[in-house]
């Protein structure tokens, strides 16, 4: 009766995924950073912050439309700041901060609007690990599609967001996005999930530490 459990679960999962509506917002990891696409507007970079020599109030990330920098990340441990400018007297476009055990869920927080709750990022299929957390231990687990539902704060679904997770290659994302959570945010946001990748690929055992990237 377990077994018929777990596997009528991931079938659901399978079919939630397969119907779930058209993601309005894009990302994917490559050598310089995030590439981000948004419904209705420009290509977008979200890169790490170039600079030789960087002041302690410089931004971690900065955030590319059309070749000109149009916002920035300051990132705080696993907590970020997105600003509309590369100095902290810019106008904050929102935060992302981590509100969950072991980095399993984030808070989306944009300036002046209600934020926006993400579930746990589940797995969508029957193999590897059943979320996504701090408790997988090896790279076949870890590798795998997971999905976490966007919430508003009185807990009704306002979207998705889906990360396909290959360490060896490019993590990727996408989602249905609120409009009112700004693309520097969604990208930020993004970026906070795959820097809990990384970290969680770093601690996996059955990877020659000197051939992670």
């Amino acid at each position: 009766m377990k077994i018929q459990r777990q596997v009528m679960a991931c079938v659901l999962a399978s079919l939630a995924t397969s119907g779930a509506s058209a993601a309005t917002f894009s990302a994917q990891e490559t050598h310089r950073g995030l590439v981000i696409h948004r419904a209705g507007g420009p290509a977008a970079r979200l890169v790490p912050n170039g600079k030789l020599f960087r002041r302690p109030s410089d931004p971690s990330f900065v955030y590319r439309e059309g070749g000109a920098v149009t916002a920035a990340v300051w990132e705080s441990g696993s907590s970020a700041i997105v600003r509309s400018g590369t100095t902290e007297s810019a106008p904050t476009v929102g935060r992302i901060v981590p509100s969950w055990h072991d980095d399993e869920l984030m808070s989306i927080e944009p300036t002046g609007r209600p934020a926006v709750r993400t579930t746990v990022f589940k797995r969508t299929s029957c193999a590897g690990s059943s979320a996504l957390d701090r408790d997988t231990s090896t790279r076949e687990a870890l590798e795998g599609t997971y999905v976490a539902t966007l919430t508003d704060p009185d807990g009704a679904n306002v979207g998705s967001m889906t990360v396909d997770v290959d360490p060896e290659s490019a993590t990727t994302f996408t989602g249905d996005v609120p409009s009112a959570i700004p693309a520097p945010l969604a990208a930020a946001a993004a970026q906070a999930v795959d820097a809990e990748v990384a970290f969680i690929y770093e601690s996996v055992v059955d990877v020659n530490p000197t051939l992670r990237h």
